[in-house]
């Protein structure tokens, strides 16, 4: 029963992680799908196709998706460490075993969750909702070709080809700073859960 408490807050935790609660149109000082309906010139399209290709496009978008799935993961094994022991009052080798049930069902779940968002997310989309009418937004036409240019050169070449490592390694550091915070913070409130569910 404990470890399948502890499931279902990782799972409920680790999709809000995966996608962002929606937020209310009245909350926002401008619509967000307003942006898709500015049209862009088929010259201004082709150089930001062009920048999205040469930066990686639907692979780097795809990669930093497996990035934060792995990277959460790893992130609710510490803060079951630091929390089981404590909240349950079970032995060594029973946290041991909680911990280990727990990331083989975590990993199965949430590696099958971002494999079935994987497969239904249509690039195409995201270039016309997103990239299209932001980078639109944000730049003209001579700063989309500058940053061509400088992709094409060889520190541009070595900028897209290391960053999906530094996401990885920022995102590794950055834990190591916030996870003993956020261990804290999950662990007084998965023990007002469980003495709530006690009741």
């Amino acid at each position: 029963m404990f470890w399948k408490q502890i499931l279902l807050w990782g799972t409920v935790l680790a999709l809000g992680f995966a996608v962002p609660v929606p937020v209310k149109a009245e909350s926002l000082s401008e619509p967000i799908l307003e942006l898709s309906q500015q049209p862009v010139s088929q010259q201004k399209r082709e150089l930001i196709k062009e920048l999205i290709d040469l930066t990686g496009g639907e692979q780097m978008f795809r990669n930093v998706s497996q990035i934060t799935t792995v990277q959460m993961q790893q992130e609710f094994n510490g803060i079951l460490q630091s929390i089981v022991p404590e909240s349950s009052g079970i032995s060594e080798e029973k946290k041991q075993e909680i911990i280990d049930k727990f990331n083989q069902d975590m990993n199965r779940i949430v590696t099958q969750f971002n494999q079935r968002l994987m497969e239904k997310i249509d690039f195409n989309q995201i270039m016309e909702k997103v990239y299209y009418p932001l980078y639109d937004k944000y730049f003209s036409e001579a700063d989309l070709q500058a940053m061509i240019d400088f992709y094409k050169t060889p520190t541009g070449k070595k900028t897209i080809s290391v960053m999906p490592q530094l996401i990885v390694e920022s995102m590794q550091r950055l834990s190591q700073i916030i996870q003993p915070e956020a261990a804290k913070i999950f662990k007084e409130i998965f023990e007002q859960e469980i003495e709530r569910l006690n009741l």
